[in-house]
């Protein structure tokens, strides 16, 4: 049986954990996951061997079974929080069903959050177990058990000081932590087999099943409720769309803690599509290993590649920077990108590519064929962007050498997909019709975007007054996102009403397409244009460190001076921000910019993990240059 036209477990489980106990039961040797594993080189291998290794649905069910026999020795039960702090990797996916299948409720923490904001979501969520990754997560979790943290106070609760405790922590990978706290999930899983938990009947499809936290560009994080039927809706979506069609495969490597890869996580578990996870290289650290990762991508054969935007702007870089590279590499590099942009002008135009294009772009799609090997494999069938708008120059770039990249949109508290990109429908910079006709979509007065349906989640946990704030008496959720419908279907997305900038002459800007101009070139890695209140704008812009020196050494700037502050870069960057201002109203225009010290990262707390500026703490940060430029 072809599992993709079989969904009833989605439609008739009354839970997450039934349906794939469903799907287990009628499909037991059906492959959940294959995941990449490294084995030493031998002396005729310049690399290290990778072997991909497959988990049945039987296989994985017995693991589950194992965890939640562990978990109910624990006590936990209906409502129980649980949290996981983990990259991706199929283990994470495993508790996550263990929990569930107890009617639990799993509590979603970024890997790359410091110890003091994994206090909080703890101490929110009332976590009473952790499932911590490796060595690093657990000396993160020792550190907040030794010591007390003032919590914030939000619009329902007054800041306050605690000390958290819990009843245990599960180390995924071993730990030194000497701790009677401590238990190894690679003892749980060596024990006998167990049954699948009774507990599981007892769950209601409108029961909680998840807490995820949002990001936090402003104020504390707070804690969408997501339920069982919110994420068996979305996935029952997902086929709706027709994007899962021709029987996929799924490579995963995008935090499972976010809800846009943990969709992707229950598209597997739950359909049969299978998944690709990438190698686990660092046993003691959540940190990724770029260069693994990358050849696990090219290598895993997966059809489709969920990604975020940032990541394919990397990509871009990397390519425009092989131009570069000496020889005949750079110079077929350039030939071939030329050859691209040039068909892909023509074809917007409406016009048919030039003879010599046209033999130009059809004498290097070998080379470009290559290039989307490199990337993605030779199996790709097209990359599925989401988490944040992907700049229009970047999908036309991918477009123009034959990738196809195909972009949704949706929220937390969407759970999480409401609108996908459809092939010869939806055009490169509109995120599409909604998945399926049971998400309601409609735009408000001032055209801020508004979703009712099944995937909707249930409001902010212990947030009443910000869930007033966002859910309407009809339950309408209202994304504060602005944006436009057209006569297809197709949503597009203006920006944020939060991000709105109104200047002092009454003047409303929407900074994220003029941010996604400027950050067309390879210099530059972020932008955030500033001028709220203010007579006019302006923009702090990051260098692209990679491409900055690159650029000093074509230039032969001599090594040792601070580059940002090197003036001929600073006029070729104020120079690029010029030609993008003569596209724009008066009003929109760049009057100043600032060349900040540092890029805006995650590790330095100035992105949030799913690349999303905080420009709040940035515009605290850089008080003092904002203020010179005015």
């Amino acid at each position: 049986m072809n599992t993709l036209k079989d969904l009833s477990n989605l439609t008739e489980s009354s839970s997450i954990a039934e349906a794939f106990f469903r799907l287990a039961s009628s499909h037991p040797d059906l492959s959940v996951y294959a995941q990449a594993f490294e084995s030493p080189p031998d002396s005729t291998q310049s690399e290290p061997a990778r072997t991909w290794r497959t988990a049945s649905f039987i296989d994985v069910k017995n693991d589950i079974n194992k965890i939640a026999r562990s978990l109910r020795k624990l006590s936990v039960q209906k409502g129980t929080k649980v949290a996981i702090i983990s990259q991706t990797r199929p283990e994470w996916m495993k508790i996550d069903l263990a929990i569930l299948a107890l009617g639990g409720v799993s509590v979603s923490v970024y890997q790359t959050l410091p110890a003091d904001d994994i206090a909080y979501i703890l101490y929110d969520s009332g976590a009473e177990i952790v499932f911590a990754e490796n060595q690093e997560q657990v000396d993160k979790i020792a550190d907040i058990l030794g010591r007390s943290f003032s919590m914030p106070a939000t619009e329902d609760r007054e800041g306050t000081t605690v000390e958290l405790s819990l009843k245990k922590v599960i180390s995924i990978e071993s730990s030194t932590w000497d701790s009677p706290l401590l238990a190894s999930l690679a003892d749980i899983l060596n024990e006998e087999p167990a049954d699948s938990p009774q507990e599981t009947a007892s769950i209601e499809r409108d029961d909680l099943a998840a807490l995820v936290y949002t990001s936090g560009t402003t104020g504390p994080p707070k804690g969408v409720m997501q339920s069982h039927e919110n994420h068996l809706s979305n996935v029952r979506q997902a086929f709706d769309s027709g994007f899962l069609a021709n029987d996929p495969s799924i490579c995963l490597f995008l935090p499972l803690a976010h809800s846009f890869a943990k969709l992707m996580g229950y598209i597997g578990f739950l359909s049969g599509v299978e998944l690709k996870f990438p190698a686990i290289i660092d046993t003691q650290t959540s940190k990724l290993n770029p260069q693994s990762t990358t050849r696990d991508i090219r290598e895993s054969g997966a059809n489709i590649f969920p990604v975020v935007p940032r990541l394919l702007e990397k990509m871009r870089d990397g390519v425009l920077a092989a131009r570069n590279e000496p020889g005949a590499k750079g110079k077929l590099v350039s030939l071939a990108l030329w050859a691209a942009a040039d068909n892909f002008a023509s074809m917007k135009a409406g016009e048919k590519p030039k003879l010599l294009t046209q033999a130009a772009y059809s004498g290097t799609e070998f080379l470009r064929k290559k290039l989307e090997q490199k990337l993605f494999g030779e199996s790709l069938q097209f990359v599925l962007s989401g988490g944040a708008k992907l700049p229009i120059d970047v999908n036309e770039f991918f477009f123009g050498i034959g990738i196809k990249i195909i972009e949704g949109y949706g929220l937390t508290e969407t759970c999480v997909a409401t609108n996908v990109g459809r092939v010869g429908i939806t055009p490169i910079g509109a995120v599409g019709p909604v998945l399926a006709d049971d998400i309601k979509i409609r735009l408000g007065a001032d055209g801020e975007i508004c979703f009712q349906g099944p995937n909707i989640a249930l409001g902010y946990y212990n947030r009443k007054t910000a869930t007033e704030g966002s859910w309407d008496a009809d339950g309408w959720f209202h994304t504060g996102d602005l944006g436009s419908i057209d006569d297809k279907g197709n949503l597009s997305i203006v920006g944020r009403k939060k991000e709105i900038i109104v200047t002092s002459g009454g003047k409303n800007i929407a900074p994220n397409d003029i941010e996604g101009l400027i950050k067309q070139s390879p210099l530059i890695s972020q932008v955030v244009m500033l001028g709220d209140g203010r007579k006019y704008c302006i923009a702090l812009i990051c260098l692209n460190p990679d491409e900055a020196k690159l650029w000093a050494t074509r230039e032969r700037i001599p090594e040792g001076g601070a580059l940002h502050e090197n003036k001929e870069l600073q006029q070729k960057i104020w120079a690029h921000v010029q030609k993008i201002n003569e596209g724009l109203a008066r009003h929109e225009t760049i009057k100043k910019i600032h060349i900040v010290d540092e890029d805006f990262t995650v590790e330095n707390g100035l992105l949030t993990p799913t690349f999303k500026a905080k420009r709040s703490l940035i515009e605290k940060l850089y008080e003092k240059e904002i203020d010179a430029l005015y």
